[in-house]
């Protein structure tokens, strides 16, 4: 999500120095998203070597896995028969699920960084292909677990110490029952995975690489390419007729291609139906959300509650953004990303975002710090980032999930305030699978969907709390109250959008309706006019944002995102009142859990409670607040000129 806001007027050094603690080393390194990757300085980049030396290694432990893969078929029929029988069925089944994602790992390292080089594409594909034979030796065995009594299973536990961690997989399984298939099918829905990834396999290739979007003239004057990675940057440049352009020639290009991306995400929703159906559950929200022991009644609420605070909070947002920026009419897109105060925001080298990140977080402890600067710095070989050609838009966090190999996180950095909110951003997540993974056996190292978001949110509520503690100056605290709004407003009013759509359309193809491009246009514009009011307006192509958004391949998961910023203000908000104590409870009670019990519980032990609506609340609360906190500090400076 990181924007590129380029200051008009030069910030003095005293007042950076104020945000900044330490004398930072700056890099003169000047980030382009059209940069070829062999342009890139090596020193900026991550290392897979971290995971296999060199290609002639990986290939030798694909060909290593892939034999192994079928001998898994050797414990079919033998689970009931002893506790170590059990226990080594379950060992052999997760060293091999991690050596696989090793696999996985290495190839999406190579491919995500140049998704136009067709060898490392076809890297990338054999993993995949690899994935449901992988599916297929593994199929027989929680349908065989589940004609097992679970009292002789039990047994085994107290017969067996080290099956007993094995005792929340279990009692899962066991809540699962009534959703799990017999062997036979179990093994055609794991032969399905590669047809059912099709869709979203498509889609990455004609927005990542097919689809060509039109040169545009930026801020300075220069003609520049408009790509999926740089329309971020643009469509929030400090010149409107720039943000003009991004936004007609993206959305224009889009709409050339309505069809196609219609199609593509009628074939991914149809996949949920068929796993909804083949599986027993009453509709694609559940199907998606019971596996994690997530109740549907909680997305839903999230979304109630959104809409139901929509006239105090984006509505007034709205016409804040018309009042400071001068706007007659109604507001539109091109005036809805660039930043309410210019010429404040001065750009930050990844040296001083490093170190704005290491004395923000502080509040989180020394060791959290400690392993944070690990991961932030170039030479640990944990990130990717700096923007070029052909790279995958965006950033991520991916963990392991091995001890012996640490995340990797892929990183678009563009020198603005949002790259440096983006990389706090993402090394909570990275941090989230550190924690997760040294104190989880690896069933349970990966942490769930719901939870994914919570980490990562934190890590940003708490590093702009710091900044603005820390500003001095009347405009670089409006620029951040700025930041802060803009992080609600894209994190938990965007996304529950986002939510309301894919819950809309997944009904309407439930329904037996094909997801047409007509239907799709105008669900989007009728929900983008409800969560932003009558006093923005929509222009001729922006009902096509849909088309740019990934998450909804990904099957109802934009909504951990509102869930989890709204649970992130919380924790950040009991860190900075509470101090070490509140610190060591999130730590210990959710970055370490993983994924060894109930998500929900996981969070209330962490201090947070989503099975009420109060903490969407709060964050509608803390919205609207800073509106009023912003519009009282420009109106006394600004409002009689």
């Amino acid at each position: 999500m990181a924007n590129s806001r380029r200051s008009a007027v030069v910030v003095t050094l005293v007042l950076l120095s104020s945000l900044v603690l330490a004398a930072p080393v700056l890099s003169d390194y000047a980030p382009d998203p059209t940069t070829s990757r062999d342009q890139i300085p090596a020193a900026y980049q991550w290392d897979p070597t971290h995971i296999f030396a060199n290609d002639a290694a990986w290939e030798a432990e694909m060909a290593a896995v892939a034999e192994d893969i079928p001998k898994l078929n050797e414990f079919r029929g033998r689970l009931g028969n002893s506790a170590a029988d059990l226990l080594d069925a379950n060992n052999a089944t997760q060293a091999l699920m991690t050596r696989f994602y090793k696999l996985y790992m290495y190839a999406q390292t190579q491919y995500d960084v140049d998704q136009a080089n067709s060898d490392l594409r076809t890297m990338d594909g054999r993993v995949k292909s690899m994935l449901p034979a992988f599916g297929e030796a593994t199929s027989w065995m929680e349908p065989e677990l589940l004609e097992i009594d679970p009292g002789v299973i039990k047994n085994f536990m107290a017969e067996e110490p080290a099956l007993a961690p094995y005792n929340y997989y279990f009692s899962e399984l066991w809540r699962q029952q009534d959703f799990t298939l017999s062997g036979p099918e179990e093994r055609l829905m794991a032969l399905t995975g590669n047809v059912r990834s099709a869709p979203k396999d498509a889609y990455d290739a004609l927005l990542g690489v097919d689809m060509k979007f039109p040169d545009i003239v930026n801020a300075k004057g220069e003609t520049v390419p408009l790509t999926v990675s740089g329309f971020s940057a643009l469509r929030s440049s400090e010149a409107y007729n720039t943000r003009v352009q991004a936004r007609d020639g993206f959305f224009g290009t889009l709409r050339g291609y309505e069809n196609t991306f219609a199609t593509m995400l009628d074939g991914a929703v149809k996949s949920h139906i068929m796993s909804k159906d083949a599986r027993g559950y009453e509709t694609c929200l559940e199907a998606s959300l019971s596996p994690d022991n997530i109740s549907t009644d909680a997305y839903r609420m999230l979304i109630e509650t959104v809409r139901d605070n929509l006239g105090r909070t984006m509505h007034q947002y709205v016409d804040l953004r018309r009042k400071v920026m001068g706007i007659d009419g109604p507001l539109t897109f091109p005036n809805l990303y660039n930043t309410m105060i210019e010429g404040v925001e001065p750009e930050y080298s990844y040296d001083e975002a490093q170190e704005m990140i290491a004395t923000g977080l502080k509040p989180l402890g020394k060791e959290y710090v400690e392993l944070l600067k690990e991961g932030m710095d170039p030479a640990s070989g944990w990130i990717d980032i700096y923007p070029n050609e052909a790279k995958r838009s965006g950033a991520y966090s991916a963990g392991v999930l091995a001890k012996d190999v640490h995340p990797y996180v892929l990183h678009n950095f563009d020198n603005s305030l949002d790259a440096v909110s983006t990389t706090a951003h993402e090394m909570g997540h990275a941090l989230h699978s550190v924690f997760s993974n040294r104190a989880q056996p690896a069933i349970y190292a990966g942490y769930t969907t719901f939870l994914a978001e919570i980490a990562s949110t934190c890590n940003e509520a708490l590093l702009t709390d710091y900044l603005l503690a820390e500003a001095d100056d009347t405009d670089m605290k409006l620029m951040l109250l700025n930041q802060r709004l803009e992080s609600i407003r894209q994190t938990i009013f965007r996304q529950t959008l986002f939510a309301d759509f894919e819950l809309r359309f997944h009904e309407h193809a439930e329904a037996g309706n094909p997801l047409t491009a007509d239907f799709l246009n105008s669900l989007y514009a009728d929900l983008v006019k409800e969560y932003y009011g009558e006093n923005f307006e929509l222009g001729a192509d922006d009902e096509c944002e849909w088309m740019f958004i990934p998450h909804f391949y990904y099957d109802f998961y934009v909504f951990t995102y509102a869930t989890g910023l709204t649970s992130g203000l919380a924790l950040a908000d009991e860190i900075n009142k509470h101090g070490d104590k509140a610190a060591q409870r999130y730590i210990d009670n959710m970055l370490k859990a993983g994924s060894s019990a109930p998500p929900l519980d996981i969070l209330r032990n962490a201090g947070v409670d989503l099975e009420t609506s109060a903490p969407i609340v709060s964050a509608m609360d803390a919205f609207a607040e800073t509106v009023a906190e912003f519009d009282k500090i420009w109106t006394k400076k600004y409002g009689k000129m």
